[in-house]
């Protein structure tokens, strides 16, 4: 029987808030999951676990730059240099959309032979401190990732405990409008009842999904979006096979993120302001800060600019206004600024969280095809 430590979706090299930039001119939210990071493999040894699993996009893309790389590469020495072996798994976001391209994991795996690294779309079965781990990574579809389940299903050893790694979308999971990039989702039945654990990436938020089925969430939040619970949920789990507990460990060092509710009915420019402010004294410093302004008057919210928003709670790293108009308001003259298709281009994708994909990238491209656009139409 073993304790193991298991890590999932640290989403390294995800940028969020691209014009909030440090001294050194770093993304801020970028640098925020990176120390979460360092938060979890500090954590690990703190820990001293038999072993340590990583269950998917670790990586928030299958690119990572160098700097990216080289923290991850640190936290694999450190753990090797603690004599501590693993097994790792990719996640949808962190494997390559084609099977030749290659994958961060499979420099990884040349360098550390303390973990085994699954990342080639095949089930692969691994000894454990005496625990036998099936690790199932990523799949191109849902189909073959039922056909990798039934093989490692194939793989149980009768007289070991049985874990099963996995990166997918449980059909038990809140129903949601959107579906991630590349993401596979099966029902909780399609695990073989053979295994006696199963640990899960992909979902952002802790979570008991069955008896024998956890998921280990994310080592930060990424958004208000999943963050349905609000602090506390991030973190890592340690496993006891023993037992066949699942402990969460949360992550004490989250950037906050704060939502208020203002009842803007019948206020007035400098009265928003005020509210806001007042609103803004609670909140702690570095906060991502969203405030529903509910019921406010089209005609008062469009004559505050946004930095005079942000100037109401200056001691947050970024404040999200939100607008909800009263019910039968009516467009007004004088609406809101729009500047050249570029600019809004670029305002419109740096709020978008953009998983698995390089930001720069996708704004880049837009930009070109619209000039583009402009060109051909004069």
């Amino acid at each position: 029987m073993a304790r193991l430590v298991a890590l999932g979706d640290a989403h390294l090299g995800r940028t969020h808030l691209a014009h909030v930039r440090d001294d050194e001119g770093r993304n801020v939210r970028e640098e925020d999951f990176l120390r979460s990071f360092d938060w979890a493999i500090e954590k690990t040894l703190e820990l001293e676990p038999d072993g340590f699993l990583w269950l998917g996009d670790i990586f928030d893309h299958a690119r990572p730059s160098y700097r990216t790389f080289t923290r991850v590469f640190v936290g694999l020495k450190r753990l090797r240099d603690a004599g501590m072996r693993g097994v790792a798994i990719s996640g949808n976001d962190d494997t390559p959309r084609l099977r030749g391209t290659g994958s961060p994991y499979a420099a990884l795996e040349e360098a550390f032979d303390n973990c085994a690294f699954a990342w080639r779309m095949e089930a692969e079965a691994h000894e454990l401190a005496g625990v036998r781990v099936h690790a199932v990574p990523q799949t191109l579809a849902d189909a073959e990732f039922r056909a990798e389940l039934a093989r490692a299903g194939g793989a149980v050893a009768k007289d070991a405990t049985n874990v099963l790694l996995a990166h997918v979308a449980l059909t038990s999971l809140p129903a949601r409008e959107w579906k991630d990039i590349n993401e596979l989702e099966v029902e909780e039945a399609a695990f073989d009842k053979r295994f006696d654990h199963v640990l899960l990436g992909h979902w952002h938020v802790h979570q008991k999904a069955s008896k024998r089925t956890w998921y280990a969430g994310s080592t930060d939040s990424f958004w208000f979006s999943d963050r349905p619970r609000g602090a506390g949920a991030k973190g890592l789990v340690v496993l006891d096979t023993e037992a066949g507990t699942v402990r969460h460990h949360p992550n004490p060092h989250e950037r906050p993120l704060e939502t208020a509710q203002v009842t803007a009915l019948g206020l007035g420019p400098s009265e928003l302001l005020e509210a806001c402010g007042t609103i803004g004294q609670t909140m702690p410093d570095g906060a991502i800060v969203r405030i529903f302004l509910n019921g406010v008057d089209p005609a008062a919210f469009r004559q505050v600019p946004q930095e005079e928003f942000a100037g109401a709670v200056p001691q947050a790293l970024h404040v999200q206004i939100e607008p909800e108009f009263a019910e039968g308001a009516l467009s007004v003259q004088g609406g809101p600024t729009i500047g050249t298709l570029v600019h809004e281009w670029g305002s419109f994708v740096e709020m978008q969280d953009l998983a698995g994909l390089d930001r720069e990238r996708v704004t880049q491209t837009g930009v070109r095809f619209l000039e583009e656009a402009q060109v051909e139409a004069v």
